[in-house]
């Protein structure tokens, strides 16, 4: 009896020494398991909260592009690059898609009347499937007839992905803003007078009537010189017919320009024959002019 009281009290205290030692994770290795714990979480991969994990592929717009910077109203082009970048550690499995989307806002971000359309709509596959550090470059161009302040905003589509596959897809959308300026009162260029020197040089006097000319409209302008029956036309800059750049100016002065008659621009009339010659101020349009039919003249000469 005694013996047997003795050894269920020996039997106890090892329970109680067991339970001890688990609590204090001193057995069946709950040392290590706790650190081994305590490690991955220091990883980032499987902590609660984590925004990016590794292994994983992250499609994220690194840069939005506009050009021109400023586009004129019903005038420009205007062309839209986004780049999209997989800053992920793996590649995509399957092609994904980038939509697009303008807006008319106000300064604060608002939504306006005004431009409102879908310029790539949703499921295009326009994101072929990218490695880790592929980028991927998608333009689109189009005009608006709606001055003001505009917003290009839009979400890479990952449907196709597997379910959980990218790591991070808060950062799928993105927004850019860009001003679409008026044009500007119209120019009035008017070609005044033809004439040729005697040493058979065309010689020819204009002016600018109308508002002034943007620097960059003048700059793209040309003016055209054409001997009927003869080689073909030869063309100058109008900021090198002009270099004081006075045509430029709203209501400017009388302006004179004397052909060259050599070099490749060069064109010359013999003397002794008559010659029909035409000249023409911007002729491939780029000035927006209230009155075309005064650009051009076509006269007789006689050296």
């Amino acid at each position: 009896m005694e013996k047997g009281m003795k050894k269920l009290m020996k039997t106890m205290a090892t329970v109680i020494l067991v339970l001890a030692m688990i609590t204090t994770g001193q057995v069946f290795g709950a040392k290590s398991v706790r650190k081994g714990n305590k490690a991955l979480n220091n990883t980032g991969v499987k902590s609660s909260g984590a925004v990016h994990i590794a292994g994983n592929p992250d499609l994220v717009v690194t840069m939005v592009n506009v050009t021109p910077v400023t586009p004129t109203v019903s005038k420009d082009m205007i062309t839209i690059k986004v780049t999209v970048k997989n800053r992920g550690a793996a590649a995509t499995s399957a092609a994904c898609s980038l939509t697009m989307f303008l807006r008319s806002v106000n300064n604060a971000g608002t939504p306006i009347s005004g431009d409102q359309r879908y310029l790539i709509p949703a499921h295009t596959n326009n994101i072929p499937i990218l490695g880790p550090g592929a980028k991927r470059e998608i333009s689109k161009v189009f005009t608006t007839h709606f001055v003001g302040r505009k917003q290009i905003s839009g979400i890479i589509n990952t449907e196709s992905l597997e379910p959980g596959e990218e790591s991070n897809s808060q950062n799928n959308t993105y927004k850019s803003y860009f001003i679409v300026k008026p044009k500007p009162a119209p120019a009035d260029l008017i070609l005044h007078k033809i004439a040729v020197t005697s040493t058979g040089r065309i010689k020819i006097q204009m002016s600018n009537q109308g508002k002034a000319i943007p620097d960059y409209d003048f700059n793209r302008a040309w003016v055209k010189a054409e001997v009927h029956g003869s080689s073909p036309y030869k063309q100058l800059h109008l900021k090198d017919v002009n270099p004081n750049e006075f045509l430029k100016k709203a209501n400017s002065p009388y302006i004179s320009f004397t052909w060259p008659d050599t070099g490749s621009h060069g064109i010359k009339l013999t003397s002794g024959y008559t010659y029909t010659v035409t000249i023409t101020l911007d002729c491939f349009p780029s000035i927006t002019d209230s009155d075309r039919s005064n650009n051009t003249k076509t006269v007789t000469l006689s050296p």
